[in-house]
């Protein structure tokens, strides 16, 4: 009996972005695939996109959406409590802004068929920018998924980007909210951990490479990255969210010393980033000074949330049942 799976698509807007991904999925798709997108509250009505409206009167394609966006966790969260409900699997993730290769699916189900002790197995990302900045943003966003290596296990530091990333769903922690919908960045990272404190195994393969679209002006890069930063203080140094990183009394005197280290801080998460590329891509040493600078930018969205923690969360739902609605062909 073919193992029963499903694509996992989240989009807020740019409809131009998700029917290029759909196009190139298309080709990945098995007689038995299913593929959910979750709208996460945008401004525009799919179904009156030229665009999309022939997509989403796929037979294999479903969509839910949100009333209000309620953030990218929460929107995978949506996803997975669908795919139980609907006794799938195997869930697949997928960014909107990427572009899927011909044995997407195919090479996600033999990861898992090979590897039936692996939670989650994510694949290899590679960027499609144009340019200095993308090429910043590739080398820096992609280290966890860098198209280069062996299979391998996935241990701390690094983790595994829902970009590229494949789930057993009889694996997941038991609770509706396997994302933590608080984080507004770096619920995968969090997944990773949990997973990991729970004894089961995350893997990466080289094989499937999926295309991202990476952000090709400074500005938007820099953005990313410090937004990126805030999550840190909450999952990495915060032990996921160990109550102290909330109460005064432990975030003053941690803004402070962290202040002096925050150096020493970017310097160790810019040679953490740059280290497994070196193997392959030398050259990539030339991006260490850039690097470094984002990574101080880091620091800085590090340090502002533990002086104010709550402006950078989101509030989680109670509940996910009827918090989203599927819809059909109007």
């Amino acid at each position: 009996m073919p193992t029963s799976h499903c694509v996992i698509i989240p989009f807020l807007n740019r409809f131009t972005l998700l029917a290029d991904c759909l196009q190139a999925l298309q080709s990945a798709l098995l007689a038995q695939s299913q593929v959910l997108l979750v709208n996460d509250g945008s401004d525009g009505d799919p179904w009156l996109e030229p665009g999309l409206r022939t997509w989403l009167s796929h037979s294999q394609i479903h969509l839910v959406e949100h009333p209000k966006n309620l953030g990218v966790a929460a929107s995978r969260n949506s996803a997975l409590h669908w795919c139980r409900r609907n006794n799938i699997d195997i869930a697949i993730m997928l960014d909107s802004d990427c572009r899927p290769p011909s044995n997407f699916i195919k090479e996600h189900l033999q990861l898992h068929k090979d590897h039936p002790q692996a939670a989650a197995i994510g694949g290899a990302i590679v960027g499609r920018g144009k340019g200095l900045w993308a090429e910043l943003d590739n080398v820096t966003s992609w280290v966890h998924a860098m198209p280069h290596g062996q299979h391998r296990q996935v241990d701390h530091p690094y983790h595994l980007p829902t970009t590229n990333l494949s789930l057993k769903i009889k694996k997941l922690p038991p609770e509706e909210q396997v994302f933590d919908e608080r984080l507004i960045t770096g619920e995968d990272a969090q997944l990773i951990r949990k997973l990991r404190a729970a004894g089961e195994q995350a893997l990466f393969s080289p094989q499937p490479v999926v295309e991202h679209q990476d952000r090709e002006d400074l500005i938007s890069v820099i953005k990313h990255h410090y937004d990126w930063g805030h999550h840190q203080y909450f999952v990495q140094l915060g032990r996921d969210f160990s109550r102290p990183v909330f109460q005064w009394w432990y975030r003053l005197p941690f803004a402070l010393i962290f202040l002096l280290a925050t150096p020493l801080y970017a310097l160790m998460g810019s040679v953490l980033n740059i280290k497994p590329w070196l193997k392959y891509k030398p050259h990539y040493l030339g991006y260490f000074p850039l690097i470094y600078i984002l990574w101080c930018g880091k620091s800085l969205a590090l340090l502002c949330t533990a002086l104010n923690p709550r402006r950078y969360l989101r509030v989680a739902r109670v509940e996910l049942q009827g918090s989203y609605t599927e819809r059909k062909n109007p």
